[in-house]
């Protein structure tokens, strides 16, 4: 083995599962304690426990109560996942009582906002304890197990990468529960009673925190309008359901995607109205772009070369794949927002996260950290997606990477 490989497989089994499982959490929980002003309480407590649980068993009910299902695509195991079809009314139904909790109970929001450094270490411990379940239930018998054994993949990276890509508990997908049924929906009561916290501690509304908070409940309420399309993404068909992505939805998410308008409503960070209503204006331009591109691709999986983009039939270049060892025809768009950038959906997503960190423009760095790590993020995304469609897709692909150049940004990138 080359010293090149040696250094690579000991970054890729030791190194990078280190940092993530240890490094990570030890400076986002820094981050927060330091920057933290309401309140001196750090460990975990009664109310920490009541409220995680809480949410757990109400994310997991939401799954369980819906008789509506959706079928995902058949998976590299040869498993074809069946996900709870209720998200955008659970989205709904949860944002409304949230809205009145906040504006009603001043002690509840007040008490939420002075425990919250436990709740997230509360999380913590649950995720952990989670994870470990899933590896200790599955790492005797799981998809490409001989591969893993072969290649000397270290029981720490399957443990941070996860063993199985749909394992279940008490007959619900655990992917659809931590990442959407709590992850996602924490993530909107967190900024949700960050505002009111705010609200009752001041008497007065908070300009930037109102903007965060309706841009952020936008963009998490057209997640969940679209959660079926979620079962397509990366997260659902490539990443399997382990530290990574389950500790990633239940901790990470909840504490970091949140971290804008914890921080200002720890500052008691403000902006004129004036301002504010600019940027939400940019943000909602932003947003209806977002969904403008996501509509084109849509509108061409439903209805094909009789798509409409522009007034114009939709163009696209005919490609053929293998699946299940047979050939399958397929088209990819070439028309609309598809025509030049193969990703403007991620432009429109970091330019709105902008929008919504751009609030605390007066407070230094610290409010656009999410608007760094989103850029980072969704760049690293596009290499995961296009090697996926290379693979898929062999010389088709190149000849579409041809057509249409540029990944994010026309002319740039």
């Amino acid at each position: 083995m080359s010293n090149n490989n040696k250094n690579n497989n000991i970054f890729k089994n030791y190194l990078s599962p280190i940092i993530f499982i240890i490094i990570v959490p030890l400076v986002l929980y820094f981050l927060l304690i330091k920057t933290n002003n309401i309140s001196n309480l750090i460990l975990p407590n009664q109310y920490s426990f009541v409220f995680t649980c809480l949410f757990l068993l109400y994310g997991f009910i939401s799954l369980k109560i819906s008789n509506k299902e959706f079928i995902g695509p058949k998976n590299v195991d040869d498993t074809t996942p069946c996900y709870t079809d209720n998200g955008f009314a659970f989205w709904i139904f949860t944002s409304i009582i949230s809205i009145i909790y906040g504006l009603f109970n001043k002690d509840g929001v007040i008490k939420f906002g002075e425990n919250y450094i436990p709740v997230l270490m509360t999380f913590n411990i649950i995720g952990l304890f989670l994870v470990i379940y899933l590896y200790m239930k599955d790492k005797n018998q799981y998809h490409n197990k001989e591969k893993d054994d072969e290649e000397g993949i270290s029981g720490l990276f399957r443990f941070y990468r996860g063993l199985k890509f749909h394992p279940k508990i008490f007959g619900v997908d655990v992917k659809q529960w931590t990442n959407c049924r709590f992850g996602m929906i924490i993530w909107q009561i967190i900024i949700i009673l960050f505002f009111f916290f705010s609200y009752h501690k001041k008497s007065k509304i908070n300009i930037a925190i109102l903007v965060s908070v309706i841009l952020q409940s936008i963009y998490i309420g057209k997640f969940f309008f679209w959660e079926t399309g979620y079962f397509n993404t990366l997260d659902i068909t490539l990443d399997r359901a382990g530290y990574y992505i389950c500790w990633g939805c239940l901790v990470f998410l909840p504490a970091f995607y949140t971290f804008t308008v914890y921080y200002l409503a720890n500052q008691d960070g403000d902006i004129p109205w004036k301002i504010g209503l600019g940027i939400l204006a940019l943000g909602l331009y932003f947003i209806y772009k977002n969904y403008e591109v996501d509509k084109e691709k849509e509108d061409f999986k439903k209805y094909g070369e009789d798509t409409l983009i522009n007034g114009k039939k939709a163009e696209y270049l005919n490609v053929k794949y293998q699946k299940n060892g047979e050939i399958v025809d397929s088209k990819l768009l070439l028309s609309g927002h598809w025509s030049d950038v193969r990703h403007k959906n991620y432009l429109y997503e970091i330019l709105l996260s902008a929008c919504w960190c751009g609030v605390g423009y007066k407070y230094g760095a610290l409010p656009f950290l999410y608007l760094f790590y989103i850029i980072a993020l969704l760049v690293h995304r596009t290499f995961r997606d296009e090697a996926k469609c290379k693979t898929k897709y062999g010389e088709y692909w190149e000849k579409y990477c041809n057509i249409v150049p540029f990944r994010i940004i026309k002319n740039i990138f």
